[in-house]
């Protein structure tokens, strides 16, 4: 049997330039091909090639390839400005990530082509990828051990890539050097979570290549990935007890579920949990160490979406009164999902960079749910890892009238509506839309596809979001068997 120890907070928490120029565009062929992650199901089919880009603009010596896939339109009136999908993470790669999601895009949007281009260091674009062994796991954890530091430093090692060169500018110039090749006039940007922060970078450095944005779950320009996440999932839960607290049903069934949550965190600090789970990619089971990090990331993917925010009372309920394998096999199969789709060398890459040179010292919250140790990681692993600080202008609001909206779920635990809030203060034709009782990401719950697509045909149109009003909030698990009705 097979002994796993789940992954310490810094390694799943993260999931917020100067022009090429060019005698001639690049060259990019393309043809037919299938787009879909293998074992997904999805299989779309597309037009995809390769794109050479140097991998340093200022020394072109060495080169990298963009994996780029084009679903094109048939329309006799097409439209020369295509639809392009930023992916999140960071780490995450655009093709696979929204292969599943093309057709919804392409049925509202007849007229227009759909681009989908890995970032690189993600999909099928140089990925910086480097494995862990999950035996490792609890070593990588102890900051008073070398593991994590000599981890990093064989990472970094075993990858074919100036690391330096692997940033969201970096990323937005071969974006740019994309839309020449495909000789596009102008994008239509939609990013998600990170895919946030790339769009609002293109828009920073090459305006007059857009047309319209849409930010899906914002990352203000001026936030460290990772600052915030305490303060954003202690909210989300906060808003979500209270909520169990106002129905009956919930109240009477689990009681005060926030103390629950404290006393079982508490006592997994004390002494881990050893736990016997099924795994559901190979159908083995395995010995788990429940610890109270992993039970902190548990209750951080439960509050991603509606669905799942309605299992939280009774997760922490049945853990709390001697029955922890329920959270631990529901979050077990959530984070291994998550994690196989992200490329964490291009993580680092962009934190290092980016992010953690811009985090506080500390949280200076009482009863913390990661505590400052997920800082400390960050800030060990970015002093092993070959990055330079972005200039402080890249962290300034992005000015920008170019026209963009907004959207953010009301009970979104990592982007919550008031980052939307912060980024709009400086574009100036904007406006944000906050989907009741949602979580991160909205872009595809209830109407709001039609709301999209409407913005995206006529961005000074004034939309009508009367159907946002059918939105409501989730409904709490009493049992396995559902919510009662």
């Amino acid at each position: 049997m097979k002994k796993i120890l789940i992954a310490p907070v810094a390694w799943l928490m993260l999931m917020g330039g100067q022009a090429f120029a060019q005698s001639s565009s690049p060259t990019l062929e393309l043809q037919k091909c299938f787009i879909g992650a293998e074992g997904s199901g999805v299989n779309t089919p597309a037009y995809c090639g390769r794109l050479i880009v140097p991998e340093n603009r200022d020394n072109p010596d060495k080169t990298i390839e963009l994996n780029v896939a084009v679903l094109k339109t048939s329309s006799k009136e097409k439209l020369n400005d295509p639809l392009l999908l930023l992916a999140g993470g960071p780490g995450q790669g655009a093709v696979d990530a929204f292969a599943s999601m093309v057709k919804v895009f392409k049925a509202l949007l007849p007229n227009r082509d759909l681009v989908l281009v890995d970032q690189r260091g993600t999909g099928d674009s140089n990925p910086l990828r480097c494995e862990v062994d999950p035996d490792e796991y609890e070593a990588l954890s102890d900051l008073s051990s070398d593991a994590l530091k000599e981890w990093v430093q064989e990472c970094h090692q075993s990858l074919n890539a100036d690391t330096r060169m692997y940033t969201t500018s970096i990323a937005i110039e071969d974006l740019e050097a994309v839309r020449k090749a495909l000789k596009v006039e102008k994008w239509n940007l939609y990013g998600g979570s990170y895919g946030t922060r790339k769009a609002l970078t293109y828009m920073k450095l090459f305006p007059g290549s857009i047309r319209s944005v849409v930010l899906d779950g914002v990352v203000s320009q001026d936030e460290a990935l990772g600052a915030s996440h305490e303060a954003n999932l202690r909210s989300t839960l906060d808003k979500i007890f209270e909520l169990c607290k106002q129905d009956k049903p919930c109240a009477d069934r689990f009681g005060d579920v926030e103390q629950q949550m404290w006393t079982f965190l508490d006592r997994l600090k004390e002494e881990p949990i050893k736990l016997r789970l099924q795994n559901s990619s190979t159908g083995n089971f395995e010995e788990v160490v429940m610890t109270r990090d992993y039970a902190t990331i548990a209750l951080r993917m439960f509050s991603y979406s509606p669905e799942t925010m309605g299992l939280i009372p009774l997760m922490i309920s049945l853990a709390n009164h001697g029955q922890p394998e329920t959270m631990a096999y529901q979050a077990q199969m959530m984070i291994s999902s998550l994690n196989e789709g992200l490329n964490n060398a291009l993580e680092l890459s962009v934190t290092c960079a980016e992010d953690v040179p811009f985090m506080p010292i500390s949280t200076n919250v009482t009863n913390s749910l990661f505590g400052d140790e997920l800082f400390e990681l960050m800030r060990v692993r970015c002093e092993e890892w070959d990055s330079v600080t972005v200039d402080t202008s890249f962290k300034q609001p992005v000015v920008s009238d170019i026209p963009t909206l907004l959207l953010s779920g009301e009970y979104d635990p990592v982007t919550p509506p008031e980052f939307a809030e912060k980024a709009m203060q400086t574009l100036s034709n904007s406006q944000h839309l906050v989907a009741k009782g949602q979580g991160h990401i909205v872009s595809a719950r209830g109407c709001m596809p039609k709301i999209v697509t409407a913005f995206i045909e006529d961005p000074e149109t004034n939309l009508d979001t009367e159907c946002m009003k059918n939105f409501d909030d989730f409904s709490f698990f009493i049992n396995m068997n559902g919510p009662q009705e």
